[in-house]
């Protein structure tokens, strides 16, 4: 009766070790190419509530869709992230950033760790979180289409099943990350940089504001001892070379722009409200100020300055962005001191003098006459 004991248990031990070792092979296997697409949209929709209280896996309860356009940014794409707003009932768009160019990316090239054929008439495991109530992303490129349906995570964590839809269908064990940037929502997709420079280099700015200050300068980059520097002329009312600080303090407050909140953050205060601060006109006359960048690359995007409010306790400024006249995203929130650098740097650039360099001394005769 011992012995069997013991044999039982060594059976549960040898059980438990190959399947934790099954879980970790396919955790560290090599990734193969399992496609290869153009995308133009990758749409994601939500699990239900059932799904996550049966998993424990919170993902974003509402669906969004990251586009990739050609036309709006002059030699490259264009990432842009789509959502309905719940309060206002309108689609609300944005230029994506990093995560949305990186997901793209990374599902262009799609690599897996595994693949099992789900053979017809056979039903896939419930324990494995696959059915028509689990989060899917469906991926298109032209007139194709490709579904994945999310399931669940293996024990180890960095990998997860997912169920690849269609006439055949696939079982794929995936990197996990890949699918648990959707655990947050359209916020995290956007781009929170106002103004961002590769290789790039910012041309030109003009800046406008109601009280009458008007300026614009140019920039020709140089480069000094391997470093490279930007050279700054005034070209409103008298033409003058600036003084290197006042074209740089508003060159560096405005690439320093970051979104501080958008208005559907938990404390935005909503659409509502973020439209009628920055309203929806066509022309500039309900904004304070307007900042133009021309950008060496021949990319022009217009910042239009709206009124200082105060959100809980932070005093932000309302800004609404411009990409080459045919992309205008809502407002967005910038901490108001941004704002006030901007205005100051642009009036100190108004008020400048002309750099003028002191005049060679002559020579005297100092010899004493005898």
């Amino acid at each position: 009766m011992r012995n069997k004991l013991y044999l039982l248990g060594l059976v549960v031990v040898l059980l438990f070790l190959a399947f934790f070792l099954l879980e970790k092979t396919k955790e560290d296997s090599t990734e193969i190419e399992y496609w290869k697409l153009s995308l133009d949209r990758i749409e994601y929709y939500p699990p239900t509530e059932q799904w996550v209280e049966r998993t424990g896996d919170k993902f974003y309860s509402k669906p969004f869709t990251i586009f990739v356009k050609e036309g709006i940014k002059k030699r490259e794409k264009f990432f842009s992230v789509l959502n309905k707003d719940t309060e206002t009932g309108k689609d609300i768009e944005y230029e994506g950033g990093y995560n949305s160019e990186n997901t793209v990316r990374d599902f262009a090239t799609y690599r897996v760790k595994g693949t099992e054929e789900v053979l017809e008439g056979i039903q896939i495991k419930e324990s494995l979180q696959l059915g028509e109530d689990s989060p899917k992303l469906v991926f298109y490129s032209g007139s194709t289409s490709k579904t994945l349906r999310i399931g669940k995570k293996h024990s180890l964590g960095s990998t997860r099943v997912v169920l690849h839809e269609g006439q055949i269908r696939n079982i794929l064990t995936s990197s996990s990350y890949l699918f648990d940037r959707f655990q947050k929502g359209p916020q995290d997709f956007r781009q929170k940089s106002i103004l961002t420079l590769n290789k790039e280099y910012v041309k030109e700015i003009s800046y406008i504001d109601e009280s009458g200050t008007s300026i614009r300068i140019d920039n020709t980059p140089f480069e000094s001892n391997s470093i490279k520097k930007n050279f700054w002329r005034r070209l409103s009312g008298e033409i003058i070379l600036l003084e290197p600080k006042l074209g740089e303090d508003l060159y560096r407050f405005m690439t320093g722009l970051k979104v501080e909140t958008f208005p559907d953050d938990e404390n935005g205060a909503g659409f509502g409200i973020g439209n009628i601060l920055a309203p929806n006109a066509e022309k500039s006359e309900f904004s304070l100020a307007s900042v133009k960048v021309l950008i060496s690359d021949g990319n022009e995007i217009v910042y239009r300055f709206h009124k200082e409010t105060s959100i809980g306790d932070k005093k932000l400024t309302p800004v609404v962005r411009i990409i080459n006249s045919n992309f205008k995203e809502p407002p967005v929130y910038v901490i108001a001191n941004a704002f006030t650098q901007i205005q100051a740097a642009a009036n100190a650039i108004k008020d400048a003098k002309a750099i003028v360099k002191p005049a060679k001394g002559k020579t005297g005769n100092t010899s004493r006459k005898k």
